[in-house]
């Protein structure tokens, strides 16, 4: 039989080829997007210890301070 067929998926091969191949390019771009993220969160929580590191050392030499008054009152 010659005659004329329609061919239902025929010209749509390379959109799903592209389709695929952008969904990988999002996926990729997602992964790298989260690794940055946690790069982030690290700095932050980094920045933060940091910050509460400084403050207790700060508090500490505060407490160690001895004012003229205090000199001859004993200890705290």
């Amino acid at each position: 039989d010659n005659s004329p067929r329609i061919h239902r998926n025929a010209g749509y091969e390379s959109q799903r080829s592209g389709n695929v191949a952008r969904a990988r390019e999002i996926e990729k771009a997602g992964i790298q997007l989260n690794a940055e993220q946690a790069d982030w969160k690290d700095d932050t929580n980094d920045e933060s210890d940091e910050q509460e590191l400084e403050a207790h050392y700060m508090y500490m030499a505060k407490l160690q301070q001895v004012s003229p008054d205090v000199v001859d009152s004993g200890p705290i």
